[in-house]
């Protein structure tokens, strides 16, 4: 992985899971449906993958791109607050050796199911060892060894994407990160390099209130402050089926699919954010491609962009 997609990775958590934590919904007692369509069942617990999906009716989706339940626990886990918060220590079972990693949630998704008694029905918790999850998606995947009904989340409210093409495919708010530009020098006598990349946050909001509070949030959160660049040794926080990091072939108590955050060893510091600046667009509802073809854009009804520096230093 080149040093411009790890800064890329790395700038993605820290503006979607610390900065924006505070923009956090949470939507309860969500029935769960399950989708006999995907679901492997043969009577094997070791073998079955059975499928359930959560039915809700939220506006924005809390399953649209950019935005899934919530993986960590607490506030600002990438900035050391909150339950089970970064830099956790944890030590693995394969080798023994200690590192710094972040587990997964504890407390942001309860799953239920139902329990017929003598005294009527009732929902009980299931415990998190009988099931995983698909946070993308907003899925419980078990083995058939229980039938959750009933599901309790926290979900991103704000989607952050880093690619213009995905701006369609969620509503507001929308955060989009785009990297337009690096220049590179020399700061040291041999191979040290000074990065320095050209960042803009596009922010698409569905009123001035809702701009405004975004906006005064991004900016408190790069001025005058830095953020860890992660390697990414054993890959992202999620996996590309939307489950946490080896969570499909490690039970849950299994310290070593904690996600291992440990920095890249090639950087001086931090990543730095300087030049900080955030300025409102202004761009007609009307947008016209040619002559015959107007299309009415509501994207650009409340929008404002947020540029700076994201400057690195690396010993080669």
């Amino acid at each position: 992985m080149t040093k411009l997609r790890k800064e890329d990775l790395s700038l993605f958590y820290y503006i979607k899971d610390a900065v924006l934590s505070e923009f956090v919904e949470r939507e309860e007692w969500v029935r769960l449906r399950k989708m006999s369509e995907i679901s492997v069942e043969t009577g094997d617990p070791s073998c079955d993958s059975v499928v359930y999906e959560a039915l809700s009716s939220m506006i924005p989706s809390p399953v649209e791109r950019g935005r899934g339940w919530c993986y960590f626990d607490g506030i600002n886990p990438l900035q050391g607050t909150g339950t089970n918060s970064f830099p956790a220590r944890y030590c693995t079972t394969c080798t023994g050796t200690c590192c710094d990693g972040i587990p997964e949630q504890s407390n942001r998704v309860l799953v239920y199911e139902c329990s017929d008694t003598t005294s009527g029905t009732s929902y009980l918790p299931i415990t998190n060892d009988k099931y995983i999850i698909d946070y993308m998606d907003g899925r419980i995947i078990t083995s058939g060894t229980c039938n959750p009904t009933h599901v309790t989340y926290d979900w991103n409210y704000i989607s952050v994407v880093d690619e213009w093409a995905a701006v369609q495919a969620a509503d507001p708010p929308v955060v989009v990160i785009d990297i337009s530009g690096t220049d590179k020098t020399g700061y040291q006598l041999g191979g040290g390099k000074k990065s320095v990349r050209k960042v803009d946050l596009h922010i698409f909001a569905t009123d001035p209130a809702e701009r405004n509070d975004i906006v005064e949030t991004l900016y408190d959160g790069l001025y005058n402050r830095s953020c860890p660049l992660y390697n990414f040794t054993y890959g992202t926080v999620l996996d590309y089926d939307g489950t946490w990091q080896g969570r499909k072939n490690s039970p849950r108590v299994d310290p070593s699919t904690e996600f291992c955050i440990d920095t890249d060893p090639d950087l001086v510091g931090n990543l730095e954010f300087t030049n900080v600046s955030a300025r409102h667009v202004s761009l007609p509802l009307l947008m016209t491609r040619n002559r015959d073809e107007v299309m009415l854009s509501d994207l650009n009804a409340y929008r404002s962009k947020i540029s700076f520096d994201l400057v690195s230093y690396t010993q080669r």
